[in-house]
């Protein structure tokens, strides 16, 4: 076998190798705790390198989204403020809920309601605060996905 097919194959092999080994590694659990980290419910909307401004949806709010490994990410602000007012994340495939509870729980606290058959639990404050994690189940052929969502109503 030539140096270069041998060469081009290893290099092929390796390449393979770092993609699944980058697919393997993807942690939605460690992604939604970094986020919750990094974004704060009535805290300013930071600058990170992995959320974007967009078109805001609702006058006087700005709205930021972006990718955070493979969690989808949503941020509104405040009317005429710089504050957070609600974060979206969604987690296409499987349902997470019961993984991400933990991380969830260790922000919010301990969940108000749920229904663990539905994959279901929700926080509720005085002052319209409220949040919710849970799945939507997709349908024939597109994935489902588990949702965090923190909000004012």
């Amino acid at each position: 076998m030539p140096f270069t097919t041998l060469s081009r194959g290893a290099l092929w092999s390796l390449l393979l190798t770092f993609l699944l080994f980058g697919t393997v590694q993807a942690d939605p659990i460690a992604e939604v705790e970094r986020i919750l980290d990094d974004i704060r419910q009535d805290q300013p909307v930071p600058r990170l390198d992995y959320l974007h401004p967009v078109t805001p949806m609702n006058p006087g709010c700005a709205l930021f989204e972006g990718q955070y490994g493979t969690v989808t990410l949503q941020v509104e602000t405040h009317p005429d403020s710089p504050r957070v007012a609600s974060l979206l994340l969604r987690i296409p495939g499987p349902d997470q809920t019961r993984p991400l509870l933990p991380t969830v729980a260790r922000v919010l606290g301990a969940p108000h309601s749920q229904d663990r058959s539905q994959s279901s639990y929700s926080w509720d404050w005085p002052e319209y605060r409220t949040a919710s994690l849970h799945y939507a189940p997709g349908g024939s052929g597109v994935p489902g996905q588990t949702i965090v969502s923190l909000f004012y109503r």
